[in-house]
């Protein structure tokens, strides 16, 4: 068998949930005797065309081809955005190259949905996982560009401010009109990418119910929930007497909420605890607000990246763990993790996690964007007696999950 992974982006120029999963397939995938490869995007900070192209590279003993460009040189950025010749041209290629049995998109953000053109078109078989909202919103994440949530596109233009604010396309009168159709293409294109699939995946039951509410046929999304990599992970440490400590784990973008939880300790200044921040500060406005709230309370550390095979021990210093996020969450890893661990989590009540998040049992849950409710939860959980033993929760481990990816694989390749 010969499966080709397809991502928007990954080791080991970035870390996070996708990455991670994806990674955890492939690496099982190979183990299972499969030959695989990863084909991924790197956005090129050069505008010129001649710098763009594949690029191979290796990780952990993967092999990876990355496509280097720069969407902002696209002849038609507004609809290249979703539906890209230059990057399907370059996966086709690869496609053509490695010659995959079948192809799992994990997440088709950058490369476009010509990727699953490509696929279509080449006749491979190909599955698709949800990992966030990316089809039915090109910020991906739901959330407006001023901030607010949203359930998905209400019409066929409702994504053209998100568009114009996020990758700067409707800025130039001349290119109005010509944008404007671009936005109101976007939701059929992907549609019709989509319903190309074989298999359609989601991680939770809140992200099909998200996908089926804008027009994704209910019956063809299963919920299969992705797996955890346990083997770094330990029961959390008991602390009795220690300064309550509070962790954020995650990328370090507004939509994950770091700036509220530093504010709602600036709420509660006479509050005995620390907190601990995990994750790339990232050099941008955004990155100088977090630099700026925690240098003005001295409990708070700012302690950078660290590797995956790390978290476990983050996770077993850190008496709770706090997922502020502004957004819908989609079945994280790192609150599976803290599950795991046995480590509480106060989490905001969004998306997955309220689904996931069983107070007294595993954790809490407060408002999200409500700064005073989670300085009052903070503070609560700080005049406790010691940290709260929560017991560590099962979880699907990756080795399972992937024995699942595996059976779905083979019943793709017999039918074909």
């Amino acid at each position: 068998m010969r499966v080709a992974y397809l991502t928007h982006q990954y080791f080991p120029r970035h870390v996070g949930g996708t990455e991670v999963y994806t990674h955890g397939l492939a690496v099982r995938a190979r183990a299972a005797g499969a030959a695989v490869e990863v084909v991924t995007y790197h956005e090129s900070p050069s505008g010129d065309r001649r710098d763009y192209g594949v690029v191979s590279t290796a990780h952990d003993g993967i092999p990876v081809r990355e496509i280097h460009y720069n969407l902002s040189v696209a002849d038609d950025p507004a609809r290249a955005e979703y539906d890209n010749p230059d990057t399907g041209r370059m996966v086709r290629e690869e496609l053509r190259r490695f010659r995959p049995d079948l192809v799992h998109v994990m997440h088709a953000m950058k490369l476009s949905g010509s990727a699953l053109t490509a696929c279509r078109d080449l006749a491979i078989p190909f599955v698709v996982t949800l990992c966030d909202f990316w089809f039915i919103c090109p910020r991906h994440t739901l959330l407006t560009s001023s901030g607010r949530l949203c359930d998905g596109p209400a019409h066929r233009l409702g994504c053209a401010r998100c568009l114009r604010d996020t990758h700067g396309i409707l800025r130039a009168p001349l290119r109005l009109w010509r944008d404007a159709r671009a936005v109101a293409g976007r939701q059929r294109f992907l549609a019709r990418a989509l319903g190309s699939a074989r298999r359609i995946i989601a991680l939770c039951e809140f992200t099909r119910r998200a996908f089926a509410a804008n027009g994704v046929p209910a019956g063809r999304i299963e919920v299969i929930e992705h797996g955890l990599e346990v083997a770094p992970l330990r029961p959390a440490a008991r602390r009795p007497g220690a300064v309550p400590r509070i962790g954020f784990i995650g990328s370090l973008v507004p939509h994950k909420g770091a700036h509220l939880l530093l504010q709602a300790l600036a709420r509660i200044p006479h509050v005995r605890l620390e907190c601990r921040i995990h994750g790339a500060v990232p050099a941008s406005a955004y990155g100088e607000r977090l630099w700026a709230l925690a240098g003005a309370d001295p409990r708070v550390r700012l302690m950078g990246p660290f590797p995956p095979d790390a978290l476990g021990r983050v996770l077993a210093e850190t008496d709770l763990l706090a997922v502020p996020s502004l957004w819908y969450e989609n079945d994280p890893l790192v609150v599976k993790a803290a599950f795991y661990c046995g480590t509480p989590v106060l989490a905001a009540r969004i998306g997955s996690l309220g689904e996931m998040v069983e107070p007294e049992r595993n954790g809490w849950l407060a408002p999200p964007g409500d700064v005073g409710a989670w300085a009052s939860a903070l503070e609560r959980f700080a005049a406790a007696p010691a940290p709260p033993a929560m017991a560590p929760t099962p979880v699907k481990t990756m080795d399972e999950n992937a024995r699942e990816m595996l059976a779905i694989y083979t019943e793709e390749l017999a039918r074909r």
